[in-house]
């Protein structure tokens, strides 16, 4: 059955990403380094070392940055001393790759009126946005949006959202910041998914500036801009409990099923085939792959399922082997580094998608 003819989405209403920023911490720590410091700080069996060895030795990190002044602080157990560690940090790294973002757009901090913010690795109120328009210099009248809650996935819900503020301001500028504090969600235990969670994940921020493409200037000039052509998301209840946050001793504790590659891929075969069929594309028409990097067997099940060719992947698995999984601002990480290795052909289409907490997994359409 062919699928149907894609729709044209008109030049006047389509929104494109005008510019990526990204700030990392600059703590950065080899794999090596962290888990020899492990092995002087942590009191384990060692059945639960064995497990760390393997997954520290994993070839497919290198190393993470980490918002730490040193390793010690990721033995902190004072509730109030990790918030201020995510305070800091959340709204230090947002604001950086805000900046940078806004810089490559050839852009000022008061040209924005819409900012959307996603993190789960900590609780702010006021949100995130509160403390990032301060510290950009936004306008005070900007309009907030903060996306909490949505794990790994929540930039693509961000993105779908500023697309709507700008359908209903023509003429507004919009960005979207995802930042989170991996390091502030650390605990340390014998389950088997407690080691895989300290060994994948990393701190980090990406912001990404939106225009309508019909107004879509600054950045590189005659660099080819993704266009949003289309979302869609899928949420399975039924799979709440393989991937989450769940409080233990009053701190986060990341939940991590051994199913979740598996799963991960399922889901993302699912709503990549949906997305496809909405815009009559076949999969073979698709030239750049932007998957969430949630780690190493993840990616290998979704390239899998998706039965992607040799390479397709290769932006992910960078971002991955530099800096870990980094949740929420991982997938803009890796449209960045997508548009590095494989700098898009004007009409390229791509499927960018990424998947969290839920379990939910979301995706989109662009077209350079």
């Amino acid at each position: 059955m062919r699928p149907r003819p894609r729709p044209e989405v008109p030049r006047t209403t389509a929104v494109s990403i005008l510019a990526i920023g990204t700030a990392l911490p600059p703590a950065r720590y080899t794999q090596a380094e962290t888990l020899a410091w492990g092995t002087d700080h942590l009191n384990l069996t060692p059945g639960t070392w064995d497990l760390y060895r393997r997954f520290f030795s994993e070839p497919s990190i290198e190393a993470r940055h980490l918002a730490v002044d040193g390793l010690g602080e990721l033995l902190e157990t004072d509730h109030d001393a990790i918030l201020a560690r995510y305070e800091r940090w959340a709204a230090q790294l947002s604001a950086e790759s805000l900046a940078r973002a806004l810089a490559a757009a050839g852009l000022e901090p008061r040209e924005v009126d819409f900012l959307a913010s996603t993190t789960c690795t900590g609780y702010l109120c006021p949100g995130l946005t509160s403390y990032v328009m301060e510290r950009a210099g936004l306008r005070p009248d900007v309009r907030r949006l903060d996306v909490s809650g949505m794990g790994c996935g929540a930039a693509l819900p961000a993105l779908e959202q500023a697309c709507d503020f700008l359908a209903a301001h023509p003429d507004g500028t919009a960005a979207v910041v995802s930042t989170e504090i991996c390091s502030a969600a650390v605990l340390f235990g014998e389950a088997p998914d407690l080691a895989v969670s300290n060994a994948i994940f990393g701190d980090g921020s990406a912001a990404a500036i939106l225009r309508r493409t019909d107004r879509a200037t600054g950045g590189a000039p005659g660099a080819p801009r993704p266009t949003l052509l289309g979302f869609r998301s899928l949420t399975l209840p039924e799979w709440r409990e393989a991937l989450r946050f769940r409080t233990e001793g009053g701190h986060l504790r990341n939940v991590l099923s051994r199913d979740v590659p598996v799963r991960a891929g399922r889901a993302c075969r699912r709503l990549v085939t949906e997305l496809l069929d909405e815009h009559g594309v076949e999969a073979d028409a698709v030239a750049h792959w932007v998957m969430h990097a949630g780690g190493r067997l993840v990616l290998d099940a979704i390239e899998r399922a998706l039965e992607l060719p040799a390479g397709a992947l290769d932006a992910s698995r960078a971002v991955l082997r530099r800096a870990g999984n980094l949740s929420s601002p991982t997938v803009l990480f890796v449209l960045d580094e997508e548009q590095r290795l494989r700098p898009p052909s004007r009409g390229d289409l791509g499927v960018v998608s990424a998947f969290g907490a839920g379990f939910a997994a979301h995706a989109a359409l662009v077209e350079y």
